[in-house]
């Protein structure tokens, strides 16, 4: 339309200008009705919610592709798999609430997320008895991850108390002090302060550092509050490992992040049995593939892959027995109205 105002607009003016040739028309041209073509918008209510949702499935399927290329966390326990090398023997699922705090491997109790962690105990427990002889003394299980939050204090604290119930008399050592929680979970309570040096802690007996916990045969080894740092810490704890392992019939470890501390890197070599935990949806890839290579380097002790927080996939199962009980309640209420 443009193109023709200009060709108008100059063909007027030729005629009105005195002096210049007057044109005539050679050829009329013949109008043609307009069409609709190309791409446009649906008229029907249906059409258009049909275009919305194709529209947003495409977006959709993009973010999601982006999102999974620069996805720097463990999501699933395939790909814990595959990063570690290891086949995950125990998972310990997630139920959807806050993560309880302190021990839940208690007698009488008995669901998921306790039984989890009595797996974990007789999987360890298996890989233990095909150890060497180690002249009476009893194996160090050491639990590890490669970051903080990844819920390996849980993991050691449960532990401990699933050990206790087969009737080992169990000690749960705490090696992370920089930010020491195995003591609280266990006690109930913060540990009573170390009063001493470092460098004296080893010519000490263990039972003078050693606190005993409200379930029996479960005692707690932590240096938190002793002169010295971390390092120093770690090194004395390492070397009272052979001590505590003679006069307990279990020993689990709880160890600061493989990824953030160095103290860690001292107690590796001691363990006979380490269980590294992945918490899903929250360990980096980045830290978990460094943390693999440091243990296969500092250590050849058999390695268990442990995954937390993984959604249940039997969650009416512990139910089988529950209806039944709270039938015979309600009848035994009645009887006695």
């Amino acid at each position: 339309s443009r193109q023709y105002e200009a060709e108008f607009e100059g063909y007027r003016s030729l005629q009105v200008e005195e002096g210049q040739i007057q044109l005539t028309t050679l050829e009329r041209a013949q109008p043609i009705a307009i069409t609709e073509q190309g791409l446009s918008a649906p008229k029907s209510r249906t059409g258009r919610a049909l275009l919305a949702a194709g529209v947003g499935a495409m977006a959709g399927l993009a973010v999601a592709i982006l999102w999974s290329r620069t996805d720097r966390r463990i999501r699933t326990r395939v790909q814990a798999e595959a990063i570690f090398g290891l086949r995950s023997q125990v998972a310990i699922p997630s139920d959807g609430k806050t993560q309880q705090y302190g021990v839940v491997v208690l007698p009488g109790r008995h669901d998921m997320l306790s039984d989890s962690y009595r797996t974990l105990r007789s999987v360890v427990g298996f890989v233990e008895a095909g150890l060497p002889d180690r002249g009476g003394r009893a194996p160090v299980a050491l639990v590890l991850s490669a970051g903080a939050g990844d819920g390996k204090t849980s993991v050691a604290a449960n532990l401990a108390a699933a050990f206790v119930e087969t009737g080992l008399t169990t000690v749960a050592v705490n090696t992370d002090f920089r930010r020491p929680a195995l003591a609280e979970r266990i006690l109930g309570r913060k540990p009573d302060p170390v009063g001493f040096f470092a460098a004296d802690l080893p010519e000490l007996p263990v039972s003078m550092v050693t606190q005993r916990s409200p379930i029996e045969h479960l005692s707690v080894f932590d240096l938190t509050g002793a002169i010295g740092s971390p390092g120093d810490l770690a090194r004395v704890t390492a070397r009272m490992l052979a001590q505590l392992s003679r006069e307990y019939a279990a020993v689990v470890v709880d160890s600061s992040p493989v990824g953030a501390t160095a103290e860690v890197l001292e107690i590796v070599p001691r363990a006979d049995v380490i269980v590294v935990v992945v918490r899903l949806g929250h360990t980096y890839i980045e830290s978990a593939t460094r943390t693999i290579e440091i243990i296969r380097t500092l250590t050849q002790a058999p390695l268990l892959l442990t995954v937390v927080g993984e959604a249940p996939e039997r969650p009416d199962y512990y139910e089988y027995g529950a209806r039944p009980l709270a039938a015979r309640k309600r009848k035994l209420a009645k009887s006695r109205a």
